[in-house]
């Protein structure tokens, strides 16, 4: 039953024109020894090609196997900044699709399962419909992956699982059987899902992990991956560069959930536009609410509520399955100290997609005037979606928070006013965007409380587009506000000025405003 094999034994059971499948958000259950001796086996020997890769979340060591030539398409739900995919793709050298990552570790699910496909609402009426391009990245992709269907008269999307080949993924410990457990990774991600979306494809499953021991010295309840799943296991050489936890940290015993750290603080947050944006976003919360909070001006309403005394109100949420805790920022991203519970990423988007969260604060990119958001694509500049299709679109109150022009963008508080001291180059609020990301159509059929919340004014959506509904003391709609605008927003016939404890450096008693709301 000894399912351990050396690494270049591991390569030879990919075949050209494969596809693969991996885990992974961030470096979290990366098979990053895998994927380089995949690629050195490409460069020596001009085999394995023609590959496909599916990946769900953002995986740091995809640019490790990026060769050109080596893959002819790929399908996620953000590119991770893997700038050779991204030049492969705008070259059209590779078919290229993206995807909600909370999708993409369903399609998984339905493969183990046997169904075609994945089918849900996710998507509808944004670039993954069909109708708007099917998630098509470049000219050269052709195949429709997605399609529309109706079910008992409602609209949905089917999203067609390809048939999977080969598995790569990591966990810490294996034994002879392949059971694999996965006690210094900081989430199962989506672990699992990838392994049985792959055999019940009938295809491979190659483990990489850090130690090799004895059936009789593994705790069965430690087992993700039961070995009836794995085909192969690979012990990783050297550990320190090619099985780190994160790529800030080669292993934390704390981001693995193992040690609660006490008194696990939120950076102070200076007084600038972003902290602006961030107060009045909090101003949204309710007491003990389930949040998520997107990457940059998000990420600091926890910090506000920190500040303010109600961080222990507030449970954080995480795509990578992390519920509660402090959520590791910059290259731990996707890590959390103090969680409560890891869930496989799967089974977080299910929570997700039910409408669980309280409150998704989002950041943006460019609004048209219906209230679209683009976050995806910028002419020759791909991310991609990630979790922001199925946060956004499941969630009943959302705040789409950030600056309102970008590239440049100099505030100044006085006195309790915003001051704009040097406007950014690039406007976010533009006549028509490139991508749909978010839908607005979408949002007013399902009832959703949507706002958009800048440093100097904050927009509601109603069923016209976008209504102005406060600005902030100092500012000037003439000068201020439409000169940086493709176009004319309704404006309430009720403009509220921002509440003024936003803008002064005390605390805002945050506490008091959001209890009034149990």
């Amino acid at each position: 039953m000894d399912k351990r094999i050396g690494l270049q034994e591991a390569i030879d059971l990919i075949k050209d024109g494969d596809t693969i499948a991996i885990s992974g958000f961030q470096l979290c259950t990366a098979a990053t020894a895998l994927y380089k001796a995949l690629a050195d086996r490409y460069e020596k020997t001009g085999h394995p090609k023609g590959l496909t890769l599916m990946q769900a979340a953002g995986n740091l060591g995809v640019p490790l196997m990026t060769k050109e030539g080596m893959w002819s398409r790929y399908i996620t739900a953000h590119f991770a900044f893997n700038k050779p995919m991204i030049q492969a793709c705008l070259d059209n050298k590779i078919e290229a699709y993206i995807f909600p990552q909370g999708v993409i570790d369903h399609m998984y699910r339905a493969a183990a399962a046997g169904k075609i496909g994945e089918v849900t609402k996710i998507g509808l009426n944004t670039f993954c419909d069909p109708r708007f391009g099917g998630g098509k990245m470049n000219e050269v992709t052709k195949e429709d992956l997605v399609d529309l269907v109706n079910l008992s008269g409602e609209e949905y999307l089917l999203y067609k699982t390809p048939k999977l080949n080969i598995a790569l993924v990591r966990g810490t410990t294996a034994d002879e059987n392949g059971n694999i457990t996965i006690e210094e990774e900081s989430s199962p991600v989506d672990l699992l899902d990838v392994v049985m979306g792959v055999k019940g494809c009938g295809g491979k499953v190659i483990a990489q992990v850090k130690n090799y021991v004895s059936s009789d010295s593994i705790d069965r309840t430690k087992v993700v991956v039961p070995g009836t799943m794995v085909d192969a296991v690979v012990v990783c050489e050297d550990p320190e560069e090619e099985h780190r936890q994160t790529p800030a940290v080669f292993y934390d015993p704390a981001l693995a959930g193992h040690y609660r750290i006490n008194n696990m603080a939120f950076a102070a947050v200076e007084m600038n536009e972003r902290k602006i944006i961030a107060r009045r976003t909090a101003m949204e919360l309710v007491p003990n609410a389930v949040v998520n909070l997107g990457i940059g001006i998000p990420e600091l309403v926890a910090n506000v509520a920190a500040e303010e005394g109600i961080a222990d109100q507030l449970v954080l949420t995480l795509e990578s399955g992390m519920i509660g805790g402090v959520p590791a920022g910059g290259a731990n991203f996707g890590s959390s100290y103090n969680a409560w519970a890891g869930l496989p990423m799967c089974t977080q988007f299910d929570y997700y997609n039910g409408g669980n969260l309280d409150l998704a604060a989002l950041g943006f990119a460019q609004v048209d005037p219906s209230g679209n958001i683009n976050v995806s694509r910028f002419g020759p500049k791909i991310a991609g979606a990630g979790g922001f299709i199925d946060i956004s679109q499941s969630t009943s109150r959302c705040v789409f928070a950030g600056t309102m022009t970008a590239g440049g963008l100099e505030c100044k508080v006085e006195d309790g006013k915003l001051n704009i001291l040097k406007e950014g180059k690039v406007k976010k609020f533009l006549r028509s965007i490139e991508q749909i990301t978010f839908s607005a159509d979408t949002a007013r059929k399902n009832h959703q409380d949507i706002l958009f919340v800048t440093e100097r004014c904050v927009f509601r959506l109603t069923d016209k587009g976008l209504k102005l509904t406060e600005i902030a003391p100092g500012i000037d709609i003439e000068k201020d506000i439409l000169p940086v605008m493709d176009f004319v927003p309704e404006i309430s016939e009720d403009l509220k000025v921002m509440d003024p404890r936003i803008f002064q450096e005390r605390p805002m008693n945050l506490a008091e405003m959001i209890s009034q709301k149990e």
